[in-house]
């Protein structure tokens, strides 16, 4: 999907998007989003950039864990939601608008420990180059984290599972947010990603090495952590 067009969905949406995320995934989206930030902290004060941020759910949750966070996306519309949500919790957290798929781009608080991605890759126009632009700002060690949305396997809780996602949810989200083209967008993005051993190639084609991995969502949402790969490996 154009990049450009992503971002004016999701500054269309920004008001409604986390209320209408919650009860469509049943609650379960804020599991996903706890574990991606749990993964990101390693230790209080741990640089953490939240990138494709939205409303800096996962950002957030990683600053309640002592991390020292940046919340960065290319929608302000999502990113006023993100600083709003921090100024509340009194959470100091930074934010940057900017476009994280450049290749000249520099965060301020780079290097970071680790980078979650939550429901970001499959927007990308080129999901492999804006990860090798993105593991750029990591610390030695550090790690990127990603949750995204993949087709689910053949058991029968997971088919049963793709056919609420991809049959009933357009049509109730948007019915919730007035909205359905981005849920829409969700759904044809995630058939465009594939199963989970697609989203673990687009790592390998960045040069990133997959070191830990979760099935949630009854098989729809890959949780994924990689590092760089080491020299002549990978």
């Amino acid at each position: 999907m154009d990049e450009a067009a992503a971002r004016t969905l999701f500054d269309a949406n920004a008001r409604t998007y986390d209320r209408v995320n919650t009860v469509i995934s049943l609650g379960l989206d804020s599991h996903w989003r706890a574990w991606a930030a749990r993964r990101a902290v390693a230790r209080p004060g741990a640089r953490v950039l939240d990138a494709f941020a939205g409303t800096g759910l996962v950002g957030l949750r990683a600053a309640r864990r002592g991390a020292d966070v940046t919340l960065a996306d290319a929608s302000p519309g999502m990113l006023e939601m993100a600083r709003a949500r921090a100024a509340a919790a009194h959470l100091p957290v930074r934010t940057i608008e900017c476009d994280l798929t450049d290749d000249s781009l520099m965060v301020p608080g780079a290097p970071f420990d680790a980078i979650t991605i939550v429901f970001g890759v499959r927007y990308l126009d080129d999901p492999a180059r804006a990860l090798r632009a993105l593991a750029r700002l990591l610390s030695t060690g550090g790690s990127i984290v990603v949750v995204e949305f993949v087709e689910p396997g053949p058991s029968a809780i997971s088919r049963l599972a793709g056919w609420y996602f991809f049959g009933v949810l357009p049509w109730l989200a948007g019915l919730l947010s007035g909205h359905r083209e981005l849920y829409e967008t969700l759904a044809s993005t995630t058939h465009a990603m594939g199963r989970a051993d697609r989203l673990e190639a687009i790592f390998s084609s960045a040069g990133l090495e997959v070191t830990g991995r979760r099935s949630m969502g009854f098989g729809l949402v890959q949780g994924l952590v990689a590092q760089p790969a080491p020299p002549g490996g990978g």
